[in-house]
């Protein structure tokens, strides 16, 4: 610990404020204030933020910004990369319209072998005498119905729906946007993420969004629903938790 904290705690304790009062003349919420004087910065949401959080609070208490932000950054590692996983897919159900192919595959391949063997067999009779009956030839499938003209009607293949497993959210980046995102307890993203970016996470109780610096440049997909826009370009989002009482909302 650097000690920014406590220059911060003391300066805001001499002008006599509370919590309270700082929170309603620079909008930093109170467990972020906090935070900044224990400099428990696990807490904050990430490096970007947690600098320019210190450089507001300390303008306010009449303090050097720059100082106050020096004494931060000689406290954390600066070589520390965030953790990401990587992005999970959801597992797609095997489609059943590749059945019909296969029985007509192997109607055509009894068809070719009943065929050959009743070949070889009046091959080795009299042909004058032969009382040889061929075996009937069994039907291939039919994969269409008729239509009223008579002509066949193609049948469309059967897809079947995409099933999720636990909670799937894919994410969409319109605009360029800092979070931060747990899955399960695990921070997977921690970063900036650029306009044109995509990415699926999958959880199975719980996926946290502690921090959405551009809510308007972020689309939420929850297993194939999308979630209504979390807010406005450029309006940061705090806290907002996926469940599975989210996807029944939907």
């Amino acid at each position: 610990m650097a000690g920014e904290g406590v220059i911060l705690k003391k300066a805001r304790e001499e002008k006599g404020w509370t919590y309270s009062d700082v929170e309603n003349n620079i909008k930093i919420r109170v467990r972020y204030l906090e935070a900044m004087e224990n400099e428990d910065y696990e807490i904050l949401p990430g490096p970007i933020y947690t600098k320019g959080f210190l450089r507001n609070y300390s303008r306010l208490l009449g303090l050097n910004p720059e100082e106050i932000v020096n004494y931060y950054l000689s406290s954390i590692d600066q070589h520390t990369e965030p953790v990401v996983y990587a992005p999970l897919k959801p597992i797609r159900s095997t489609p059943v319209w590749f059945k019909p192919i296969i029985l007509i595959v192997m109607a055509v391949f009894t068809i070719v072998l009943v065929v050959g063997i009743s070949y070889l067999s009046q091959g080795d009779k009299d042909p004058n005498g032969s009382s040889f009956t061929p075996t009937p030839l069994p039907t291939a499938p039919q994969t269409s119905d008729p239509g009223e003209d008579g002509k066949d009607t193609e049948q469309p293949p059967d897809e079947s729906p995409v099933v999720y497993e636990g909670l799937v959210a894919e994410l969409s980046f319109t605009e360029d946007c800092w979070l931060r995102v747990r899955v399960d307890g695990n921070v997977v993203i921690d970063g900036m993420r650029r306009a044109g970016v995509t990415e699926t996470l999958q959880g199975t109780k719980l996926i946290e969004f502690l921090t959405v610096g551009n809510a308007g440049g972020l689309t939420i997909t929850l297993n194939g629903k999308e979630i209504p826009p979390l807010g406005a370009s450029r309006e940061p989002v705090y806290d907002y938790v996926i469940t599975e009482e989210t996807l029944e909302d939907l």
